[in-house]
């Protein structure tokens, strides 16, 4: 069996940089015979706390040695001080930093696999550390790290122990957790759906790609040229949205009326509707359309850089419940009026507050809600106990 192994350090998605780790009496050996400095060649004997720039195959990389030298058995002595030699061989330990593409990272792992290094897999970890590689923002990363630090765990630990002595306060609590767990626990890495639909050519298309800041979808004066469902993710005040381009809304056939299908579909599911409605057309309205009972519907005004043919204040054909955010997607007049209606009823939950993270915790806790307000207090108890247990 080899003596010397090969791991990946950093999560197994794609990222910017990877880390890959080597480790064993051949380490060093390996290190010299693939990578290329920049500059000087590598020294015979590594040196702890040396970084050097190069290329390993055809792709940049920087080497690290992270631990020196060090005989089976040894002790270390000091952190910067070589460690003693025991009898047998010695273990170097190395990192690369590379590119964080999976194919890259797969390569450079090969090139140490194929002479003789055997691959060590990271530890086995919960679901709440894979869901926290996964994050798409600092600010649901850092919501998910306050949980994996114990903020759940307590706050469950709390609420059982309230169950005995307090239980109308165990059931508030535990509503507030249920309440956190539906609208920040599952947006810790699935996105906001932000729907932006109206009719043909009132600039649908336009308002996705202002607001995303490039072009994502195709804009053109024939209407029905959106056909399909187009998203693009973004990040509004530290919460990961996808706006979702749909096809006009209105009656056709054949392969726009599939797109429009697409389209009502996506309305289904949708946590916010953004109703695009166009300035400069007086026969403008709002219908009635199918949402889900926690949807939130905002209505734009489009084309406000030219003359307006009906009041915003008062869409016309419309029960006048909303009013319309005059927008230009042509000029950006009206985005961050429109933005801040977007994140308006955003989750912000204070720092260090307990959030169910995954959706077996999230069931849980909603069920065990649903117990306490049936005064099933030990049903409650043995839920939350389970959530303990699902969260190690």
């Amino acid at each position: 069996m080899s003596d010397t192994t090969v791991s990946l350090l950093t999560p197994p998605s794609a990222g910017a940089i990877a880390t890959i780790e080597v480790r064993g009496a051949r380490a060093w050996e390996l290190a010299r015979q693939l990578f290329k400095p920049a500059g000087k060649p590598l020294p015979e004997a590594p040196a702890v706390n040396r970084f050097w720039f190069g290329t390993l195959g055809n792709d940049e990389v920087v080497l690290a040695v992270t631990a020196p030298p060090c005989g089976r058995g040894s002790s270390i002595t000091s952190a910067n001080e070589p460690r003693s030699q025991g009898s047998g061989a010695t273990t170097t330990t190395i990192e690369i930093h590379c590119h964080g593409g999976r194919r890259v990272v797969r390569w450079v792992m090969e090139q140490f696999l194929t002479r003789g290094c055997l691959e060590r897999a990271a530890p086995p970890q919960n679901e709440g550390f894979d869901l926290l590689q996964r994050a798409p923002t600092l600010r649901t990363a850092s919501i998910l790290l306050d949980q994996l630090t114990g903020a759940f765990e307590r706050e469950v630990r709390r609420i059982i122990a309230l169950i005995e002595t307090a239980p109308v306060e165990a059931q508030a609590s535990l509503r507030q957790l249920a309440e956190l767990g539906n609208t920040v626990g599952r947006h810790l890495t699935e996105p906001w759906k932000v729907v932006i639909a109206g009719p043909p050519n009132v600039g649908k298309s336009s308002l996705i790609n202002a607001l995303a800041g490039y072009q994502r979808s195709v804009v053109s004066e024939v209407a029905g040229t959106t056909r399909d469902v187009v998203s693009v993710r973004v990040a509004l005040e530290g919460w990961p949205v996808e706006l979702i381009d749909t096809a006009g809304l209105r009656d056709a056939t054949g392969l726009e009326a599939e797109g429009i299908a697409r389209a009502h579909e996506a309305l289904r599911t949708a946590n916010r509707l953004v109703w695009v409605t166009d300035i400069t057309d007086a026969s403008a309205r709002v219908p009635d359309l199918d949402l889900p009972t926690n949807g939130e519907r905002i209505v734009v005004a489009n084309k406000c850089d030219q003359p307006a043919a009906w009041d915003v204040t008062a869409l016309p054909h419309f029960d006048g419940t909303v009013k319309a955010i005059p927008v230009s997607a042509k000029t950006g007049a009206g985005l961050p009026e429109l933005i801040t209606a977007l994140i308006a009823n955003f989750p912000s939950p204070p720092g260090g507050a307990a959030v169910p993270y995954t959706p077996h915790l999230i069931e849980l806790v909603i069920e065990a809600a649903t117990s306490a307000r049936h005064a099933k207090w030990a049903d409650a108890a043995n839920l939350l106990r389970d959530t303990l247990a699902a969260s190690e």
